[in-house]
């Protein structure tokens, strides 16, 4: 018995569509249904706040009251003004770089969960990648990097997204397209059967 069979038989779902290539058209409406607002960390890392997000928008605005507050009564009640102010403005810093190393936290995270959203895209057969003879020289490190299953240039990759959703020729995509994967143009399809009774070349 041949110890490959059973690992052939055995081909995960995924596996089996990442070896499917797709039609131009897929391509294009995979392009398409991109929303460049799903890649938004900043709204991702307010969502993961929750109702915290609250606490960083009155950050600023409690800290100036904390602070003028501390420094009147300073001066009321201990005739140091000066003492009072640079105190308060100390352990206001100091709770400042907490809530400033929790957002670097939300932030990491939410950059983690775009990544995560990009993989899920570009896996199987991928989709950014193909659309390479139509996207500037700029960005060679995104589509290489992608290709590897490096997603951490968002930017980037969100750039190229609204590039290709305004700027692509869908024809000549599709033209392009039947040239790299002539199985998947119909009007081969006399040519495949043939290949497949005979292996006829094309006539």
């Amino acid at each position: 018995m041949n110890p490959f069979e059973n690992t052939l038989e055995k081909d995960s779902p995924k596996q089996l569509e990442s070896e499917r290539i797709p039609s131009p058209q897929e391509m294009l409406t995979r392009l398409q249904q991109i929303d460049p607002n799903d890649f938004n960390i900043k709204a991702i890392a307010d969502d993961l706040k929750g109702n915290k997000v609250w606490i960083s928008i009155l950050t600023l605005p409690v800290s100036a009251i904390i602070l003028a507050t501390f420094t009147l009564l300073g001066a009321f009640l201990f005739d140091r003004p000066i003492i009072s102010f640079l105190i308060t403005a100390a352990i206001l810093f100091w709770v400042g770089k907490i809530f400033d190393n929790q957002q670097k936290i939300y932030t990491i995270a939410a950059r983690q969960e775009v990544m995560n959203r990009i993989a899920t895209i570009e896996e199987g057969f991928g989709l950014l990648p193909h659309f390479k003879p139509f996207l500037p020289e700029k960005y060679r490190h995104l589509w290489q990097s992608i290709k590897r299953g490096n997603y951490i240039y968002i930017e980037q990759y969100i750039q190229a997204i609204l590039l290709l959703q305004k700027k692509l020729d869908p024809e000549k995509f599709t033209a392009i397209w039947y040239l790299t994967y002539p199985e998947t143009d119909p009007e081969n399809s006399e040519y495949l059967e043939e290949k497949e009774e005979g292996g006829l070349s094309l006539k």
